[in-house]
């Protein structure tokens, strides 16, 4: 009897929208010439010198977003840098072309995404101390939002004073058996005020929850990258101390965790899972893009990496926090597309910053 390993395959159907391309970021470049012949139709004559114009203008955009990038992307991008740009048409996609030609002079702005995943996947061409399997990582994706903000308003003290001067002379005069006086007198009032002002801050309740999602799509970049990625609610079951309440409590009070709830969850999984990633995201409240008539929501991620040297957990990456907008016709899609930006964005950041440190 033979004996079949059988692979199972979870697929969860809910009702929202979901990006199928693979992550993506919008930029702008532009670029002027001054041609050697006038335009002919709005255009330069020559088929050859329209192409040149357009491919610096995609070399700019693309240059101009990795140098606003971490040091780690900045540094992947400088080192394949003649590959992408030898290649552009495979990092700059959907192109969208304006120009204006006048006389001899030409200027041409396109607009379009940059593949930011097939840029962080030349990553994976790594030097030879990254060779071999890499190591277990799991994350802790939690996300809040606001369920009501209460505002103060400021608080203001005044404080007045008041300083009285007096001032006067007196002469004074005999002569005989008679004496005269005279003199005068005068008085200065001066008023001061002044006070302090009091602000209070808003007090916010936060629903804090794991949205649905995001796990699949951190554990997509990371294991696309060699690591052997950990369900986080596996990690929770099995190892006592790893406590997804406690990390969901103190974020729903608090922008960072307790001490308590970091060493926890560092003893649970300690000589088991060296890498453990933490990240978070503030959804804000929707508004409408003015450009699309969609609902647009905002999410902003911050994360923290930490490896496990057999003493301590120390930090070996993290990612500032980074805001990105998601768009929809409602805003459940909205908020949904903007926390897989965020996500996605994060663990992209998190490899590119590991592959640097030669952590595997």
């Amino acid at each position: 009897m033979h004996l079949k390993k059988i692979l199972l395959v979870m697929i969860t159907t809910i009702g929202l929208v979901f990006p199928i391309q693979g992550y993506t970021e919008t930029i702008t470049g532009a670029q002027n010439k001054e041609l050697r012949s006038k335009c002919k139709d709005g255009r330069p004559r020559k088929t050859s010198e329209y192409n040149e114009v357009l491919s610096q203008a995609k070399s700019n955009a693309l240059k101009s977003w990795a140098a606003g990038k971490s040091v780690a992307i900045s540094t992947l991008f400088s080192e394949n840098e003649q590959q992408i740009l030898t290649n552009i048409d495979d990092y700059f996609l959907n192109a969208q072309v304006d120009h204006r030609c006048s006389g001899k002079s030409f200027k041409l702005k396109v607009k379009g995404v940059v593949d930011v995943n097939k840029i962080s996947l030349l990553g994976k061409a790594a030097p030879a101390q990254m060779s071999g399997p890499r190591s277990r990582i799991t994350a802790v994706f939690l996300a809040r939002k606001a369920e009501f903000v209460k505002s103060y308003d400021t608080k203001r003290t005044s404080v007045e004073a008041s300083t009285t001067f007096s001032e006067g002379s007196e002469t004074a005069s005999m002569s005989g058996t008679s004496a005269s006086t005279e003199g005068y007198s005068s008085t200065k009032n001066i008023k001061e005020t002044g006070g302090s002002s009091v602000s209070k801050a808003d007090k916010i309740n936060w629903n804090v929850f794991r949205p649905s999602g995001l796990d699949a799509a951190v554990n997509q970049t990371f294991s696309s990258f060699g690591f052997k990625t950990i369900d986080v609610s596996q990690v929770a079951s099995r190892f006592a101390g790893f406590d997804l309440d406690a990390f969901k409590q103190d974020f729903a009070f608090s922008d960072d965790l307790s001490p308590d709830t970091k060493n926890n969850a560092f003893n649970a999984i300690a000589g088991k899972i060296p890498i453990l990633v933490i990240a978070t995201v503030d959804v804000g409240q929707k508004d409408t893009d003015p450009g699309s008539g969609l609902k647009r929501v905002y999410a902003t991620v911050m994360a923290q990496v930490y490896q496990d040297d057999g003493l301590f957990f120390e930090t070996v990456a993290s990612v500032k926090p980074t805001q990105f907008a998601g768009l929809g016709p409602n805003e459940t899609v909205a908020e949904t597309n903007a926390l897989i930006k965020a996500a996605e964005s994060a663990s992209n950041e998190i490899v590119q910053q590991l592959n640097a440190a030669g952590i595997r």
